[in-house]
């Protein structure tokens, strides 16, 4: 009773070990039909492909697309060159520039200046009572002084004396006109004041290039003084010190960040670049079949092999018949008494054998120590039965083949041969007589509902189930 009532408590798990075992002892026909598949799929694919890529329209329309590809690829090609050259140009001026510039490599927290006012003033006066007035060309000659002093022209000479570049020293120089508020309004009116300002690292330098600025200047008001008209130019004030230009902070920041900038634009470029690949033309229609073919091939034969595992799993969760000996010890809790080979199986190829011993199943041939195993265990199982009825759902043969054995091995128990208590009314018949039973099954061939109904059997008749011997 106890049998019954673990059976009846009992939840069927899978045996995910058992699962596997079962798929790969089925490689050949899995092989089998993965072959099948891949040379229907394979084949189908290939033609179907080949008379696609044999059509005058298509081969036509495959060359005019590989013809426009060439170009835009040679397009962007030269695209991409270019810009990499311009880029790398950038970033070597950049770099030049950053490594050469006196304002680049100024502290902004020091910055040495010199300054010079200058006043220009001219003859021109308002004539009172008239209606016509001359013409005033203060602004003129003021504005030609702020265009010419910060020209490139008029910096090469200082340039010869100072050794800067005109860019470079053209950064370090400004020309500021003058400006008043007028009282009481919010606006503000230009003066005839001039303002010089040079920066540079050296207070000493920053006075030299004020002084050979001033020296031009006295040129300079020559030649604005025939071309525009008379004035007269007074240095009103001249002084250098230090100073804090945050602007300049601001500025050397964006430089910096500028030749990054490039400096990423250039790594963008040649990856672009060289991700371009140059499209090929397309190989004769053969070819392709083959590669479309070859690709099926493979596609089919996953496809095949995964049909054959997953009706193997579906057969193998659906079926009802014993797969292995642990599954009655953990089902039924019987005592496997052991486990032979099935008579006259053939000898398993390599690979199947190889599978049998990792699996653990029984070798190919019995021997008599297995034997000798089971009749130990019945006697250490089964002390005090002096009948032993043999009998369950194997076939007859490996019942007989039990039964002579048991009887060799296990002289003091009159052991009884049995059939299939299920279907043959004189094993019914035997089981009051006998004090225990030894259940024979087969593997593949018992079912787990009829090895429930014999032990339903015996357990009603008040018998003891020893254990099973198990063929594999």
């Amino acid at each position: 009773m106890d049998t019954m009532n673990t059976q009846n408590a009992y939840e069927q798990e899978i045996d995910l070990k058992d699962l596997m075992f079962v798929v790969l002892h089925k490689w050949k026909i899995t092989i089998v039909i993965a072959m099948v598949f891949a040379i229907l799929l394979g084949g189908v694919k290939g033609a179907l492909t080949y008379r696609s890529e044999s059509d005058p329209e298509v081969i036509e329309q495959r060359e005019e697309d590989y013809q426009n590809a060439l170009i835009q690829y040679e397009r962007d090609t030269a695209a991409y060159n270019r810009e990499i050259k311009n880029l790398t140009e950038d970033i070597s001026n950049q770099e030049d520039y950053l490594n050469n510039s006196v304002l680049m490599n100024m502290s902004p927290y020091d910055v040495c200046e010199a300054r010079a006012d200058l006043f220009i003033k001219t003859d021109y006066e308002i004539m009172p009572g008239m209606v016509f007035q001359n013409i005033d060309y203060t602004n003129t000659i003021l504005q030609a002084y702020q265009s010419v002093m910060t020209s490139t022209a008029f910096l090469e000479d200082v340039t010869r004396a100072t050794g800067l570049k005109p860019q470079h020293l053209q950064e370090l120089i400004s020309v500021e006109r003058g400006n008043t508020i007028i009282a009481g309004t919010n606006y503000s009116e230009l003066t005839n004041l001039l303002t010089i300002k040079i920066k540079h690292t050296n207070k000493k330098k920053a006075e030299a290039i004020l002084g050979d600025i001033l020296d031009l200047v006295e040129k300079l008001h020559q030649q604005i003084s025939t071309n525009i008209g008379e004035h007269t130019i007074n240095i009103l004030n001249k002084s250098s010190g230090s100073t804090v230009d945050l602007a300049l902070a601001n500025r050397q920041d964006d430089e910096s960040l500028r030749l990054e900038t490039l400096k990423q634009s250039l790594t963008d470029k040649e990856k672009a670049l060289e991700d371009l690949v140059e499209p090929t033309e397309t190989k004769s229609s053969k070819i392709t079949a083959i590669k479309s073919a070859v690709k099926y091939c493979i596609l089919g034969g996953v496809l095949g092999g995964f049909m054959v595992v997953f009706i193997v799993c579906v057969l193998f969760l659906m079926s009802d018949k014993l797969y292995s000996p642990k599954e009655l010890r953990n089902r039924f809790r019987i005592k496997i008494l052991g486990t032979l080979p099935m008579i006259g199986k053939k000898k398993p190829g390599a690979i199947d054998a190889w599978l049998n011993r990792l699996e653990g199943r029984a070798s190919d041939s019995a021997s008599d120590i297995e034997y000798e195993l089971i009749a130990a265990n019945i006697k250490n199982y089964a002390s005090g039965v002096k009948k032993l009825l043999v009998a369950g759902s194997a076939s007859s043969e490996c019942l007989s083949l039990t039964t002579e054995q048991l009887k060799k091995h296990l002289l003091d128990m009159e052991i009884i041969l049995g059939g299939n208590m299920l279907q043959n009314p004189e094993t019914i018949l035997k089981l009051p007589e006998c004090d225990g039973v030894v259940l024979v099954e087969q593997c593949q061939m018992s079912t787990y509902q009829a090895v429930e109904l014999e032990i339903e059997k015996i357990c009603d008749l008040s018998k003891e189930v020893v254990g099973a011997v198990v063929f594999e």
